[in-house]
């Protein structure tokens, strides 16, 4: 028995995120571990100041700032990956490819570690679907590492090369507004890269901010949107007695706002496309109405009433039949009917109460010329009867 979930567990999602995370480790650290060892041999930035310090270090020691960066920043998104997170297996797969380039083809002094960034860059391809999770905490942090990785390569960079700039950029505040303009591909053009060294370093800048810059507010307001309709769906999960809305036909909107003004709790199922004829926040959820899924996270089953009021009989036809088979006779349900014609076929399926706009018109047309009264019984009686008449 130890053995088949043993073998289950080696065959699992988890145990490939776990090796490919531990690999990844070991990645960063054969990125950091020259640098960390090598550091000490150079002048002590505290006595001659931080700038000379990265100039004293030289051209070659200067790229191992970024790669010091880069290995912090996988080890980082490494546990993250453990969970499946997506967005850090993109950011991971961003910067093996970065490694591999620089290692295999620009500093051929580490073509071993480029090798086994390519591995593992490959590999990460191949198991992409292991990495699935989405999530809004592990999203923000590791767009935020990303981007102070960023930053940090940017600002050392502008402070190193800085007499090559026009002006001159001598301090780190300096460094620090160049660095954001060039990330965020503002470029106002008070400071102007002047030599060749310059201008190649703000134009991987440049290219570094838009695809890790834009991909992380993106990725994050993606999230965000994600986050604020799960949050609707689990309101929904709280809500008992209360009234469903599907549609937004003008009589949907009319009825949902109706219950909103007498105070009564009503959550709204329409369609992505028709979201903006209700109130930007309130309990509406967008989607298929006929989805049981939908339905069920809308809690029809705890509801009082589920008003389906679509622009489609057929659509209206599948919804019901959805709320049926979730709530059975526990809910209440309305029908609109759009058209006259299929009244008698959607009575089959039992609704509470059935009408078309046309009909209930044309009967309170006719007891107004008939001299009859007409009050909220009589409009009730109304949609009854129609329901009793088919029974």
């Amino acid at each position: 028995m130890s053995d088949n979930v043993f073998i289950v567990f080696l065959k699992s999602s988890l145990f490939i995120r776990l090796v490919i995370s531990i690999l990844i480790i070991v990645d960063g650290y054969m990125i950091i571990n020259p640098v960390i060892g090598s550091y000490t041999d150079y002048i002590d930035w505290r006595a001659n100041g931080f700038t000379e310090w990265l100039k004293s270090l030289g051209f070659m020691k200067l790229l191992d700032i970024p790669r010091f960066l880069l290995g912090i920043s996988l080890i980082l998104l490494s546990l993250f990956m453990l969970n499946g997170a997506r967005i850090a297996w993109i950011f991971s797969l961003f910067l093996l490819a970065i490694i591999s380039f620089v290692d295999l083809k620009l500093a051929q002094d580490n073509i071993h570690q480029g090798y086994f960034s390519l591995g593992l860059l490959v590999a990460l391809s191949v198991f992409w679907k292991r990495y699935h999770h989405h999530s809004l905490t592990s999203a923000g942090f590791v767009a935020m590492t990303c981007i102070i990785s960023l930053l940090l390569y940017s600002i050392f960079g502008t402070l190193y090369i800085g007499n090559e700039f026009l002006p001159v950029v001598k301090d780190g505040t300096t460094a620090f507004y160049f660095a954001l303009v060039c990330m965020t591909t503002v470029g106002f053009g008070d400071i102007v890269p002047v030599s060749t060294d310059a201008r190649v370093f703000t134009v991987s800048v440049i290219i570094l901010g838009i695809t890790i810059f834009t991909t992380s507010v993106v990725y994050v307001v993606g999230l965000l949107a994600k986050g604020t309709k799960e949050i609707v769906r689990k309101r929904f999960s709280y809500m008992r007695n209360h009234y469903v809305v599907i549609g937004s036909t003008p009589i949907a909107v009319s009825a949902y706002q109706g219950l909103k003004d007498r105070e009564l709790p009503v959550a709204v199922i329409c369609q992505e496309s028709h979201r903006t004829h209700y109130p930007e926040k309130d309990n509406i959820v967008t989607g298929d109405p006929t989805s049981t899924e939908l339905l069920a996270a809308a809690n029809v089953k705890q509801a009082k009433y589920v008003l389906i009021m679509t622009d489609s009989d057929a659509l209206s036809t599948f919804a019901l039949l959805g709320v049926k088979q979730l709530a059975g006779s526990e809910a209440k349900t309305v029908v609109l009917v759009n058209q006259e014609s299929n009244m008698e076929k959607i009575r089959l399926l039992n609704p509470d109460m059935s009408f078309s706009l046309s009909s209930l018109g044309g009967e309170v047309l006719m007891r107004v010329l008939c001299g009859e009264t007409i009050s909220n019984d009589n409009i009730s009686d109304i949609l009854l009867n129609k329901v009793a008449k088919s029974a």
